[in-house]
């Protein structure tokens, strides 16, 4: 069945009852719309990446994705305030940066720092 609004206006908006185009219409678009949920793919707030890396606040995460080669947002809203970003590129992410994803493997790294760059020196 073609969805052709035009042709099919008066029995879809101006007729207030329920009517055969209305419930074949209704049927194709809810087909449509299930097979368009399969294919989004999973996005991630920034208070979605809090939890994931277990941190303890947002400034900690906006410090990782100041970096940059962090992911650029693929969407945003919230006049720009929320963005979300691709899954799939925040693992590649972490694949390149692992001592972003725990507290215990950040640890290691600034004490890494500290004895291999700070305390180079001394």
């Amino acid at each position: 069945m073609d969805l052709d609004f035009k042709t099919n206006k008066y029995e879809l908006f101006d007729d207030w009852h329920q009517n055969k185009t209305k419930q074949a219409f209704t049927q194709k678009l809810q087909q449509q719309a299930q097979l368009e949920k399969a294919q989004l793919p999973q996005l991630l707030s920034r208070e979605d990446l809090k939890i994931r890396w277990q941190m303890n606040s947002r400034q900690s995460v906006h410090q990782v994705a100041s970096k940059p080669d962090f992911p650029q947002p693929v969407f945003a809203f919230n006049h720009g305030k929320t963005p979300l970003y691709l899954a799939t590129e925040i693992q590649i992410f972490e694949i390149n940066h692992p001592w972003v994803i725990t507290p215990s493997a950040r640890l290691a790294y600034s004490h890494w720092i500290f004895r291999n760059v700070i305390d180079y020196e001394i």
